[in-house]
């Protein structure tokens, strides 16, 4: 078993490593990428150098003209490209590293924040050990008890009592002519008509016995009504017994000096969510440099792609295959020399253009990934469950499926509902109700307990 902070400590690690491989495969494709540039370029340069052999003057000076221009403007893109994915790369890696200083921040404030709890904790631990022989306490937690268990019964005879008028009056509602006048309020101070009707709703009345039915409908629905204001009584009774008792529990609480101790948890807390506040933007930096990163490189990577189409173009527009047939053709020494190069420079940047795909793959795939236990950690610590007061009891399995999403075996819905099914939130300081409980709003994620049918009062807690 692991607390949640440890399983969120093994996703930040898992995050960790997805983005050092992104850096690997980063690093092999810029220099694949990189390679083939340079290998068009010099291609041009053989080219180029070709047609100073085999083309007449005019021809020649126009050809290498345009390849030389091609080259240049090439050149410029390739070394763009370079630069700005350096800017890009290195504003990535500082937004990482503000990340990951921002997370330990995170942490050593929940650090503080639990150390300050658990000094409230044994001081009121050590109270409530103390008052539990109080003659004026134990006469106030029994008359509690007794009032809870009233309020408990006179809520079910409610809830009963409301089934049963819903159950009962089904009949009398069903019968048109007893609805008709009851709706007229036949029979009551209110009921206004003319004598002619009068007397032809009393024969209305008499068939169906409206007299006797009318009283049973009416006690009826007043029976629930009773009831329920009961329950609201005893609900409202309830509150004030507590409250004498948590006003007994607070006084001496206070009188022990627990609110320096509280005074403490609330700054503690303030530091937490500070701290949570930094963190989040550090990690929507990172994101969004993330994005532009995604839309430079992993969809398009524009600026390299242009250039290779400028290179492309020029070989196209001056018909460079068949000056390449021709010298293939021709005996001259260095003439078959440049054309070897040119072969060789073809394979080479075949090869480079393999690498670079197979990296940018398994560049976009990684990214993918992490993105995937990304949200998977921000539904963790948005649901609370890496509070010191979680646990996971599946941390064999935890370690399996982050390391098969990032080698990309499992899916992340599996991680998702190995994180649902395995936490179990243990109680917190803010779950206690001694002496009303802690008097500071707990941070967010830390759940406080829960409540007793429709009322707003607990029955549960240390009592």
């Amino acid at each position: 078993m692991i607390s949640g902070r440890q399983a969120l400590a093994q996703i930040e690690h898992t995050i960790e490593t997805a983005r050092q491989q992104e850096r690997q495969f980063e690093q092999a494709y810029t220099a694949a990428t990189e390679e083939v540039g340079r290998l068009r370029v010099q291609r041009t340069e053989a080219f180029r150098e070709l047609a100073k052999l085999k083309l007449d003057a005019i021809t020649k000076d126009e050809v290498v003209g345009h390849l030389d221009a091609a080259e240049r403007q090439a050149v410029a893109l390739l070394n763009n490209r370079k630069e700005t994915l350096r800017q890009l790369t290195e504003r990535r890696r500082q937004a990482e590293e503000r990340v990951r200083q921002a997370e330990a921040a995170r942490q050593a404030a929940i650090d503080g924040l639990e150390k300050a709890l658990a000094e409230v904790e044994a001081a009121r631990r050590n109270v409530e050990a103390k008052i539990s022989t109080d003659l004026e306490w134990i006469s106030a937690r029994a008359r509690v008890a007794e009032v809870t268990e009233q309020a408990k019964q006179a809520e079910k005879k409610a809830v009963q009592a409301e089934a049963d008028r819903d159950q009962k009056r089904r009949p009398y509602e069903a019968d048109p002519l007893f609805m008709y006048l009851w709706d007229r309020k036949f029979g009551t101070a209110d009921y206004r008509v003319n004598p002619l009707t009068r007397y032809m709703d009393r024969l209305v009345a008499r068939v169906v016995s409206y007299d006797k039915a009318r009283a049973n409908y009416t006690l009826l629905n007043e029976i629930p009504e009773r009831l329920r204001e009961h329950s609201r009584r005893v609900i409202n009774q309830l509150r004030e017994t507590r409250a004498k008792l948590t006003a007994l529990e607070r006084k001496a609480l206070v009188d022990a000096g627990i609110e320096a101790a509280e005074t403490r948890v609330a700054e503690a807390r303030d530091v937490l969510s500070d701290r949570v506040h930094k963190l989040t933007e550090a990690r929507e930096a990172l994101a969004m440099l993330d994005r532009a990163y995604d839309t430079s490189v992993l969809e398009g990577d524009t600026p390299y792609r242009d250039a290779v189409e400028l290179l492309a173009a020029a070989d196209e527009r001056e018909n460079l295959e068949q000056l390449y047939q021709e010298a293939l053709a021709t005996p001259t020494p260095r003439d078959e020399e440049i054309v070897r190069s040119i072969q060789t420079i073809d394979g080479r940047i075949n090869q480079a253009l393999h690498r670079a795909v197979n990296a940018h793959h398994q560049l976009k795939e990684t990214a993918q990934r992490r993105a995937v236990i990304e949200h998977e950690r921000e539904r963790l610590q948005h649901r609370g469950y890496d509070t010191p007061y979680g646990t996971f009891s599946n941390e064999a399995a935890l370690s399996n499926i982050l390391g098969g999403v990032l080698t990309g075996a499992i899916g992340g819905a599996v991680l998702g509902q190995v994180l649902n099914g395995g936490f179990h939130r243990g109680p917190s300081p803010w779950d206690s109700d001694f002496g009303g409980g802690l008097p500071i709003p707990p941070p967010d994620g830390f759940d406080t307990g829960g409540t007793f049918g429709d009322s707003d009062f607990r029955t549960g807690g240390s009592f």
